[in-house]
């Protein structure tokens, strides 16, 4: 029962300085905006480049490119937002003696970092699904529906692929 209890108010610790310091409200943001471009971007693609200046046709694009286009950048700007968010929780800590202070008391250091990771994880959790509605919406707007049930299993693999990024950067 410590074990737990020291793993709750560590968490509540890491989720309110995620609040505090606004890691929270940036990559919430950063995931919607990305959201919403992606099919914007695919949808406007020909406006922004004329038809004259490339020499190779652009097809048309359907809601499988967008959602394809999607989860690619998901993984990809999701993972460097992963680590820039992830690599300074601990490093900060140790840096200030925060950590060596925390870790004095009766509290394991597999609570400490697992309590890191759980807050990580909600923030990411948030910001995925989020950006998720934003391009799901978008896309039915600008595209057609890309399947409900598809979509949601594709956006969840790529949010697993974050997690686990996430623990190894945090671990």
């Amino acid at each position: 029962e410590g074990l737990v209890s020291s793993f709750f108010v560590l968490f509540k610790k890491e989720f309110r300085g995620q609040l505090r310091t606004y890691r929270l409200l940036i990559v919430v943001a950063m995931f919607f905006v990305f959201g919403l471009g992606t099919p914007l971007m695919l949808k406007y693609l020909y406006a922004l480049v004329p038809a004259e200046s490339v020499a190779i046709s652009i097809p048309e694009f359907t809601t499988a490119d967008v959602v394809e286009s999607y989860i690619s950048s998901l993984g990809q700007l999701g993972l460097i937002a992963a680590i820039l968010v992830a690599m300074g929780s601990v490093a900060t800590e140790r840096e200030s003696g925060t950590a060596a202070m925390t870790l004095s008391k009766p509290v394991g250091c597999g609570s400490f970092i697992l309590a890191k990771l759980a807050a990580l994880a909600v923030t990411f959790g948030v910001a995925i699904a989020v950006g998720a509605v934003g391009c799901y919406l978008y896309t039915v707007v600008l595209f057609g529906n890309p399947g409900g049930f598809d979509f949601f299993i594709a956006t969840l693999l790529g949010a697993l692929y974050l997690m686990f990024c996430l623990a190894v950067t945090v671990m």
